[in-house]
């Protein structure tokens, strides 16, 4: 259960620890011994984008991005559960469709990584994966701002 509760973070993790150790190990062989891994600098590109991704979907899922929140101060306080769950609806769909558009777009990658010769389905399905993953949250964050609407009077 906590695998799963911390997907994000744990296969972020893994990305970047990856991308930093194979980012080491060309610099100390091209200063070292004046020659790199071409296939070291190919995964730790891959890995970086995963770990992009993987870390915007985790700070959507712990609320760390920054926002306006101008408009939220300006709300009565019986009106800003009800805002956020419009806010999240809004969410939802934008999600949704950069979710769908992902999948098409994963979907057409014909062309494989020059060095290693992987598919770049491989490094665009993580797209999919991040805007499902936020995609998922966003209902999570209405059911709870829903609960929080019967608690209230």
């Amino acid at each position: 259960m906590t695998f799963i509760k911390n997907l994000e973070e744990i296969l972020a993790s893994i990305a970047i620890s990856i991308t930093v150790i194979l980012v080491i190990i060309n610099v100390f062989l091209r200063y070292g011994f004046g020659f790199i891994m071409p296939w070291g600098q190919e995964l730790a590109v891959l890995c970086f984008i995963w770990a992009v991704y993987l870390g915007i979907s985790s700070c959507y899922k712990h609320n760390l991005h920054m926002g306006v929140d101008v408009i939220l101060t300006m709300l009565p306080k019986g009106g800003l559960v009800p805002f956020k769950i419009v806010i999240s609806l809004f969410l939802l769909g934008l999600n949704g469709v950069l979710a769908y558009l992902s999948y098409e777009y994963t979907m057409l990658s014909n062309k494989t990584t020059p060095v290693m010769g992987v598919s770049y389905f491989w490094v665009n399905i993580v797209l999919v994966l991040s805007f499902g993953l936020m995609a998922f949250h966003t209902v999570r964050f209405i059911l709870n701002d829903i609960k929080s609407l019967k608690i209230e009077p």
